[in-house]
């Protein structure tokens, strides 16, 4: 479409070949007419569905509700390309023709790695295993990431004969029971251990730290060594109905020759993991549009944020835009006022 001058001062009106001439607003205008296609393409389809939604959108507003968006145009200065305020009929048209614009402003930072606890079972400890030289004790365990194991935390006592103990970290075969192939092991002396009970916590750490992988199944095993009187230690445990289900306690009566799972038996215990340092990126949206309704904000399955009426031709109100701060993968659903749904993925 292209505005035309006539020097000459002759004015053309209506079709004349393959052209066709307008007039609007005193000036005008020269269209070329294009021949109809035999056949609709689905784009041209879907477009032609979402006006005649629109103009079916518009049929439907009560006359308040036409009053409001007439002069809404006037306060607000929603003009056309001459200057000229929006009938309420076009404005319709345009809030439900508008695509909504997601503007986002992101940032990328990338995270320092941190230790942080993966697997543990710390309640319920009623009994206690005991464990020497030739009674070893097993809590078969599976990480849930994949990092390097910085310690463990083991919940136990111990008897008046203080004595040396290894603990260490072991695979296990497919059936989940403890193999003779040794990730890490470390020597402690059991002196500074108490001896009440029900015991407390203590800490081990290995040089070099293990690398551990997710959704494979490790065992902890700690036993006594040959020497001293009667040296034992006292692995605290639940006996009754442990909740710990991604592993289990064993024993072995012949310093690891053998092993007995004990299915319904978890000892108390923590596993320590560097989690690496990993990429985010952040920052903030801007949802537009003439008429927000509604926009929800979703982190996977976790609603973030939620607005709901956001505008209401009744109320005579209308949102032209929302900030949000997001980060990577969220998922953004809006809504306008005429119902035309949208869906972003920052």
């Amino acid at each position: 479409m292209v505005k035309i001058q006539n020097v000459m001062g002759d004015v053309k009106i209506g079709r004349q070949g393959e052209v066709v001439y307008q007039r609007k607003y005193g000036e005008q205008i020269r269209s070329v007419a294009a021949p109809k296609r035999a056949i609709v393409s689905e784009a041209q389809e879907k477009h032609r569905q979402l006006y005649r939604d629109a103009l079916a959108w518009r049929k439907q507003l009560s006359r308040q509700n036409k009053r409001y968006l007439e002069g809404y145009c006037i306060a607000n200065g929603v003009i056309d390309s001459y200057g000229i305020p929006l009938a309420w009929s076009r404005f319709a048209l345009r809030l439900h023709l508008q695509k909504i614009k997601f503007v986002p402003a992101l940032t990328t930072t990338e995270l320092v790695e941190g230790e942080a606890v993966d697997q543990q079972y710390t309640t319920g400890d009623a009994t206690s295993y005991y464990l020497h030289d030739t009674v070893w004790i097993t809590q078969t365990f599976t990480p849930a990431i994949t990092g390097k194991l910085t310690k463990l935390n083991i919940k136990m006592s111990r008897n008046y004969d203080p004595g040396d103990f290894v603990i260490q970290i072991n695979t296990t075969n497919e059936n989940g029971y403890p193999t003779d192939n040794v990730l890490c092991s470390k020597d402690f002396y059991s002196e500074p251990i108490t001896e009440e009970e029900p015991g407390d916590w203590y800490y081990y750490t290995f040089d070099p730290l293990p690398s551990l992988t997710e959704e494979v199944v490790y065992a902890i095993i700690m036993h006594g060594k040959p020497g001293g009187t009667n040296p034992q230690l006292y692995w605290r445990q639940d006996a009754t109905a442990p909740q710990y289900f991604r592993g289990c306690a064993y024993t072995s009566v012949n310093s690891g020759g053998t092993w007995t799972r004990r299915l319904y038996n978890d000892c108390m215990f923590q596993t320590y993991m560097l989690v690496p340092g990993e990429k985010i990126t952040y920052g903030t949206l801007h949802v537009r549009h003439p008429a927000l309704l509604t926009v929800v904000q979703k982190r996977g399955e976790q609603l973030v944020k939620g607005y709901d009426t956001l505008s209401s031709l009744d109320e005579e109100y209308l949102t032209g835009q929302v900030g949000l701060d997001v980060e990577k993968g969220d998922i953004i659903e809006v809504t306008t006022l005429p119902g035309v749904s949208y869906r972003y993925e920052v």
